[in-house]
């Protein structure tokens, strides 16, 4: 029996009233977007999950009966958590309450098997929200302290006279601070967010995926401490105007792009080395295979057995 009628209906009305709901919170949310600098990243990722669910679609099929009643309470939980958000005024969890109830829908209209399938563009919806303050604030201090450090050891092996105090500098001509703008965190959250996205289309087991995505975060921080320290050196050689203006963000979108490079051929690296495989054709390690769809190779394209 499929899937009736009524239950369309009911869907479709569910879905309007969701739309309406996350159209309200989405100019706010725009505008996080575009001022918080610790949520530049927020436009890719609902764009991102568009396309891989757009893609997706055809791996979509409504069950032979109806999905019952877990789609809907699913829906409307994370449209009370919504509702939830925006009483406590909360960015974060009106974002988070997102992936609930897209994540309702798919279940209640496709079944568990469709939920499965879309799992990871909905989840990735997280993502759009910036870094809460309170992560900030535990992290921030001890990542400029450690790029301070790192700094000035790197530009002291240069021969340059130098002295740390905490996230203070000090050279011969000048003293410099490495603020908290400086922290990298907004560099890692972007990172990270893109290696995720790289990670789901190019490796083909959980564990790969896992590996490419956690790997952002010390390439980051290392990419982070490299930059001040060249922001230190080039201070030292032509003043103050190297640690501001064009000098400074052209250093800055140098050390951005070579951070790509280790990321892209990690990337390449964990996608050649051979699967091992096990009797049957399966994936040594158990639940690590990623079903068919648009982010898995077919297992006649996958390598053979060694």
């Amino acid at each position: 029996m499929g899937v009736t009628a009524r239950g369309r209906r009911a869907w479709w009305i569910a879905a309007a009233v969701a739309a309406a709901a996350y159209a309200a919170i989405a100019p706010a949310l725009v505008h996080v977007w575009r001022t918080d600098t610790y949520a530049a990243h927020g436009l890719f990722v609902p764009l991102f999950s568009a396309y891989l669910l757009w893609s997706e679609r055809a791996h979509l099929r409504e069950p032979g009966r109806p999905a019952g009643g877990t789609g809907p309470a699913v829906v409307l939980g994370g449209l009370v958590l919504l509702a939830l958000a925006l009483t406590l005024r909360s960015l974060l969890l009106q974002v988070l309450s997102a992936p609930v109830t897209l994540g309702g829908l798919v279940l209640w209209r496709y079944g568990a098997a469709g939920l499965r399938q879309a799992w990871f563009p909905i989840a990735f919806l997280a993502f759009m929200a910036p870094l809460p303050r309170p992560v900030v604030a535990a992290f921030s201090r001890h990542l400029q302290e450690g790029a301070a450090a790192f700094a000035a050891g790197a530009t002291s092996l240069l021969g340059i006279p130098v002295y740390r105090r905490g996230v203070i500098i000090e050279l011969p001509q000048m003293t410099l601070e490495v603020a908290e703008v400086c922290n990298g965190l907004r560099f890692m959250s972007a990172l990270v967010v893109l290696t995720v996205a790289l990670a789901q289309l190019t490796q083909r087991t959980r564990t790969r995926k896992v590996v490419l995505a956690l790997s952002a975060v010390p390439v980051a921080v290392l990419a982070n401490a490299t930059r001040v320290a060249a922001l230190v050196v080039a201070s030292h050689y032509y003043g103050m105007a190297a640690a501001q203006g064009i000098v400074h963000h052209s250093i800055g979108k140098v050390v951005w792009i070579l951070t790509l490079v280790p990321i892209v051929l990690l990337a390449i690296v964990l996608r050649r080395v051979p699967i091992r495989r096990v009797g049957g054709g399966r994936p040594a390690v158990a639940g690590h295979a990623e079903p068919a769809g648009l982010w898995a190779e077919p297992d006649s394209k996958r390598e053979p057995a060694r």
